[in-house]
């Protein structure tokens, strides 16, 4: 019974009800991300971006305190999480589009266009996901390590990280999602902007980044010492 009670414990422990909470509004987050990005909006200047760049940020400061707080192994959990999501996603579409509509269903032909570029989508966003991850772990956490106990630290963790993953991720994502679906030169300006309005927003979100990392590891310890 002891055994079976300490493993609880450590259960509980490792997975709080805010983890929980802040790990489904990430994955929901990279999941409505995925489904809009194909829309594009037109700026001024002939700037070119998609309407995920206005919900896909948050992830930025989610991913932080994933590290900063829950460290690298949960991190990693995210992501598989979010593949199994996405793909169940993907396949819910697959089969919602060549499933045959009542004629009187005059939309059908939008719904296709629509939902299936999300498998194309879906293999962008894994590539690069797991490349811009896996460098913003490292690089977040090699950081840290330095110096574990000094949260003035950590926003420059957070915008250095940022900095690299952000231009990985817009690298690989938007060529692999986009290329042959507009202009190259169209292509490379989404690229080169939405790497700066990426930056720009991590700088602008960086006290809410610090304000939820701090709720966040405030809390957690406080579980750690009642139990």
């Amino acid at each position: 019974m002891k055994k079976i009670g300490k493993i609880k414990e450590e259960t509980e422990e490792s997975h709080s009800s805010l983890k929980l909470i802040l790990t489904v509004i990430f994955v929901v987050t990279l999941l409505i991300s995925n489904v809009i990005t194909w829309r594009q909006v037109q700026l001024p200047f002939g700037i070119v971006m998609t309407w995920a760049i206005i919900v896909f940020p948050i992830t930025y400061i989610l991913s932080d305190v994933f590290s900063e707080v829950y460290w690298y192994k949960w991190s990693r959990i995210t992501c598989y999480l979010w593949f199994a999501c996405n793909l169940f996603m993907s396949l819910t579409f697959f089969a919602v589009i060549n499933m045959k509509a009542p004629e009187y269903f005059e939309n059908a032909g939008a719904y296709s266009i629509v939902l299936w570029n999300t498998w194309r989508v879906l293999i962008s966003s894994l590539v690069a996901y797991v490349v811009w991850d896996f460098v913003n772990d490292k690089i977040f956490q090699k950081m840290k390590s330095k110096h574990p106990d000094d949260n003035k630290w950590f926003g420059r963790r957070a915008i250095i990280s940022s900095l690299v993953w952000e231009t990985v991720d817009s690298g690989i994502f938007i060529p692999l999602a986009f290329i042959g679906a507009m202009p190259f030169k169209v292509l490379i300006t989404m690229i080169v902007t939405q790497i700066i309005f990426k930056v720009v927003y991590e700088i602008i979100v960086l006290p809410i980044t610090i304000f939820v990392t701090k709720k966040a590891q405030i809390y957690e310890n406080s579980l750690k010492v009642n139990r």
